[in-house]
């Protein structure tokens, strides 16, 4: 899913309301933005979960989309993608590690058969979120950990439809945005707060949230664009 949405022109309408969108995928892209972003996603994925990472026997992805970010992970015996877009081995030259094809609130996975669950931009693509956190207390492992990362939707400009202030739109305004984008299924209710909530509603324990900064001045302004939530079933 998420290498198909983000930096992606390709569901986007042709409206006036799609502009700005448009405009700064196409600078981000001028300098690598998404590749690069990948890179330091991984990077961080690595240093949050350390050793156990190294060590973990199954670990999935959800919300793989092409999978140029799972490729980037290593590690683990056994690295699995799940996504709700099917992949055509003989014609794709997208990476190579096992794929299955799924809904996020109906994962096809055993109960505790998991060490380590990672999802990367998906859940803010969740209606039933709560559903999401029941399917991972469900695939994890006792003592598993659940690494998400989440945007901060009240960013000045909202990180996927690049439209400014889009929460203080009225409804007809954002829906006209979020379809003109294609981002139909963004869930603006998805924040910080209710993530952690959700989480311990299911039975984890927060154990790190580390904000994100994808631009200097940003940082500097102490403004997060996001956030990597670390999660363990059942830790105190």
């Amino acid at each position: 899913m998420r290498d198909r949405i983000f930096g992606g022109t390709g569901r986007v309408k042709r409206s006036i309301v799609a502009v700005p969108y448009l405009a700064i995928v196409k600078i981000l892209q001028s300098f690598g933005f998404y590749g690069h972003r990948n890179e330091r996603y991984a990077a961080a994925i690595r240093e949050l979960l350390g050793s156990e990472l190294r060590k973990a026997r199954v670990v999935v992805d959800l919300g793989c989309g092409q999978g140029l970010l799972t490729a980037l992970l290593g590690g683990p015996q056994l690295l699995v993608g799940i996504d709700t877009i099917h992949v055509d081995r003989q014609r794709s030259n997208e990476p190579e590690f096992q794929r299955i094809q799924g809904l996020a609130e109906r994962l096809p996975l055993r109960n505790g058969c998991v060490e380590i669950a990672i999802a990367i931009s998906l859940l803010e693509h969740i209606t039933d979120q709560s559903a999401f956190f029941r399917e991972l207390a469900r695939i994890l492992e006792p003592g598993g950990y659940a690494l998400l990362q989440i945007p901060e939707l009240r960013f000045p400009i909202e990180p996927h439809t690049k439209w400014p202030l889009l929460y203080v739109w009225n409804s007809s305004t954002r829906n006209r945005v979020l379809s003109a984008t294609g981002y139909e299924d963004l869930n603006l209710a998805t924040s910080l707060g209710e993530t952690t909530r959700l989480a311990a509603a299911a039975g984890f324990a927060a154990r790190r949230i580390v904000p994100i900064w994808h631009f200097r001045l940003v940082r500097i302004l102490r403004l997060s664009m996001g956030y990597f939530t670390l999660f363990r079933k059942g830790a105190e």
